[in-house]
């Protein structure tokens, strides 16, 4: 009997292997087309990696207040405020992805502390929910609690991932709805030091 249940752990603990390693392999895959995607901003692609019922929140400082705005999808193409900062990271190369601490923007002088492509799975960004906390708190907005009560279970859904290569960067966050991954924050308030 003893050995039956040995056996049977053994094979649920494989399985449970197997699943894991199957959803990095699908996350891996996803921040490597995100970002191919926003290299040559092509908008078909991105819109494909994007949920339709979540759609993307593109956060942004404006004048002092970080601010955000919420998309159905990405149109590379449109050079309106603030969607004109999808095409900033055209032509950024992609690195091997390390999960490792992230790195940490300086404005002085104005640069990523490390290069490279990261993702830290230990840590849960809450940039988001915070930004509406804060603009409630100072603008004053009436963002909903129930609202940012959603964006911080996004959040805690999502991993922040950093792209720093050259002059170039690209933010982002990658979440893990109904078993897929998806593209749902892109930060441009992180480097961002006009304020």
């Amino acid at each position: 009997m003893k050995s039956y249940i040995l056996v049977f752990l053994f094979l649920m603990s494989h399985l449970y292997s197997v699943a894991i390693t199957k959803k990095e392999a699908q996350f891996k895959q996803t921040v490597s087309a995100v970002i191919q995607a926003f290299s040559n901003q092509d908008s078909v692609a991105i819109n494909q990696l994007i949920d339709k019922k979540t759609g993307v929140y593109l956060l942004y400082r404006e004048g002092v207040f970080d601010n955000y705005t919420h998309l159905s999808q990405i149109a590379f193409h449109d050079e309106s405020f603030p969607q004109v900062m999808f095409s900033y990271a055209k032509g950024i190369p992609s690195t091997s992805l390390r999960y490792a601490k992230l790195p940490t923007y300086q404005c002085e002088p104005g640069q990523w502390n490390k290069k490279g492509l990261f993702v830290d799975t230990t840590k849960t960004s809450h940039l988001l929910s915070s930004i509406c906390k804060s603009r409630n708190k100072l603008v004053p907005d009436n963002i909903e609690p129930k609202s940012i009560a959603a964006y911080y279970q996004l959040e805690g859904l999502s991993r922040r991932v950093v792209l720093s290569v050259n002059e170039l960067e690209l933010v982002f966050y990658v979440s893990y709805i109904k078993g897929k991954w998806y593209l749902t924050i892109v930060d441009h308030v992180t480097s961002d030091c006009s304020a």
